[in-house]
């Protein structure tokens, strides 16, 4: 017996742990963005992009600076030449070292030397310079790039959470006319059996009650979907279960005309800016290319120390001097030159058409909106209509005024009009943010005023 007692505790407490894991999880709208800003991993690669980019402008800048390296080395023969120079740098030659017999067959010697080395690259022809400003340049694109990423995160996040949250609502008002309708079809049935109403009335109504929980189905099958996006956007486990709420009741407008929105989007938005940034590095590129032949002058120097053995005094040396190198003949200058060329030329025109494609996509959604505001206010007036309607067949229904099938479709149509202004509501917001968006305005602050609760 108590062992059975034992198994039973353990069940028992597993089922409540399992319960309890499977309460689900309020998110705010604040906090949810914040997660998928601190996750975003597409976010996080534009910050590695750059540090990638801040770290080529100071390689480039390092170009300037003096390079220095030491070198020690062993060497060991009788080379007549290499046993001359050898005793050379030793200060080690006496007057025997002359003798014919010694210069042809020197004996073997060794060599140990230690040495620093330096090279100073003193003029280019602003080769240098146009590597560090063209590598800023590609550095400010980066940080454009990581920008407009963020918005795209925000406008990813925005866009799920608040279809899940219009999901969540639309279930609460499936619920309630199903389980309405179920009733009234399980009433409706027993008087059909009696020959109290029509069949046909009878088999329309459950048709329109099959149609709407087939409804609730599809609902709740995009509701799981939806939970799992929102908690990959978020770095969590799929499957978690979550509670989200949003205030559609709450209006939403946006103040501006078209021009104006198209003229802050060309000169604002930030794929323009990031696109301009690399179109401005490469015409530098460009103009660095056509001078690359030119000489480049650097200073050079070592010094040394060359001993017979460890511990022996030896001979300290240094050479320094200047050094001027140019390109007389480079096969492929001419090469590098049309590529850096047509490299310009491919991203002017795709700047183009960045900003024209971002003038194309402000007006569009410019005016998707007004027409959305004028349809908001319709499906708001649907909704409350379709909710009143519903209210007053009730009595109707119940005193035998109106069918089965009348009552059955209400119901579906209360919910069809909830769908739709919760859709509606959905593409006004996702709207006023895209065009946040594309005028490079979109941050936190401004989704919390449109979405926050």
């Amino acid at each position: 017996m108590k062992f059975v007692s034992l198994i039973i505790s353990v069940v028992l407490l597993f089922i409540s742990s399992s319960a309890q894991a499977q309460v689900p999880e309020a998110v705010s709208y604040k906090d949810y963005l914040q997660q998928v800003l601190d996750y975003y991993p597409s976010l996080k690669k534009e910050y590695a992009s750059i540090e990638k980019a801040v770290s080529q402008k100071a390689l480039a800048a390092s170009a300037r600076a003096p390079q220095l390296w030491a070198s020690a080395k062993f060497e060991y023969g009788d080379d007549p030449v290499y046993v001359f120079g050898a005793l050379l740098r030793q200060n080690r030659f006496s007057s025997d070292d002359f003798a014919l017999g010694r210069l042809n067959t020197p004996g073997p010697r060794s060599d140990n030397s230690a040495s620093i080395e330096g090279q100073w690259l003193l003029f280019d022809f602003s080769q240098t310079a146009s590597r560090i400003k063209s590598a800023g340049l590609f550095a400010d694109s980066a940080r454009y790039q990581a920008e407009l990423t963020k918005m795209e995160a925000i406008l990813a996040a925005s866009e799920v959470y608040s279809r899940l949250a219009s999901i969540q609502d639309l279930i609460k008002i499936l619920d309630e006319e199903t389980k309405d309708g179920e009733k009234d079809v399980a009433a409706a049935e027993s008087l059909n059996k009696k020959g109290l109403i029509l069949g046909a009335d009878f088999y329309l109504a459950r048709m329109t009650q099959t149609k709407l929980m087939q409804t609730k189905n599809e609902i709740m099958a995009q509701q799981a979907a939806l939970c799992m996006a929102f908690n990959i956007l978020r770095g969590k486990d799929p499957v978690l279960s979550v509670v989200v709420t949003m205030d559609f009741q709450k209006q939403v407008d946006l103040e501006g005309t078209a021009q104006e929105w198209i003229a802050k989007s060309v000169d604002n938005r930030l794929d323009v800016k990031a696109m301009g940034k690399l179109l401005e590095a490469q015409g530098v590129e460009q103009k660095r290319e056509r001078k690359s032949f030119l000489p480049k002058v650097s200073a050079y120097g070592q010094a040394d120390e060359h001993v017979h053995s460890i511990g022996d005094s030896g001979g300290g040396n240094y050479v320094v001097g200047l050094k001027a190198t140019m390109d007389i003949f480079d096969p492929g200058y001419g090469a590098r030159v049309k590529l850096a060329k047509a490299e310009v030329d491919r991203l002017a025109n795709q700047y183009q058409e960045v900003k024209d494609q971002g003038a194309k996509d402000t007006a569009e959604t410019y005016y998707r909106l007004q027409a959305l505001k004028s349809n908001v206010q319709l499906a708001i007036k649907a909704r409350d209509d379709a909710r009143q309607a519903t209210q007053l067949m009730v009595p109707l229904y119940k005193e035998g005024k109106r069918s089965i099938e009348q009552m059955l479709s209400v119901r579906a149509g209360l919910v069809k009009s909830y769908e739709h202004w919760l859709r509606l509501e959905n593409a006004s917001r996702q709207s006023i943010l895209s065009l946040k968006f594309y005028i490079g305005e979109l941050n936190q602050d401004q989704a919390e005023g449109i979405y926050g609760q």
